[in-house]
């Protein structure tokens, strides 16, 4: 049997997390959630093989979902970073440093369950994301 895809959810809202992680899990998607983007940061640069999507909300502390979106990109051109934002007209998704990180895609919250998972199947079955 081979190991489900593994996608890293990366949200400060510990309840969010934890609901997309088991929405990954239960539609075949290896999943691992983590509150702490810097601790996030450390497990994709100990296995960047480990993962083909990274989500991560936008507004986080020590480090906003761009910032870390650039750092993954620094380490994997292959990985596809979906990132998740509450904010429609953010200055953040107009400047250089989202250029720089290559996002995937962006949702807007309130994201509906759906929508996620229609994304994450979408980029799943897309070509990969390079530099």
């Amino acid at each position: 049997m081979s190991t489900p895809p593994i996608v890293m959810v990366v949200d400060d809202d510990d309840e969010l997390a934890r609901l997309f992680k088991r929405l990954l899990e239960g539609n075949g998607f290896g999943s691992v959630s983590f509150n702490d983007p810097l601790l996030a940061l450390k497990h994709f640069k100990d296995d960047p093989q480990g993962y083909w999507l990274v989500i991560a909300d936008l507004k986080m502390p020590n480090l906003n979902g761009i910032d870390l979106a650039k750092n993954i990109r620094n380490i994997s051109s292959s990985v596809k970073i979906l990132l998740i934002t509450g904010f429609f007209d953010d200055e953040y998704l107009k400047g250089s440093n989202f250029k720089e990180a290559y996002i995937s895609e962006v949702l807007h919250k309130p994201v509906k369950l759906a929508e996620l998972l229609k994304c994450v199947h979408e980029l799943f079955y897309s070509k990969v994301t390079t530099k």
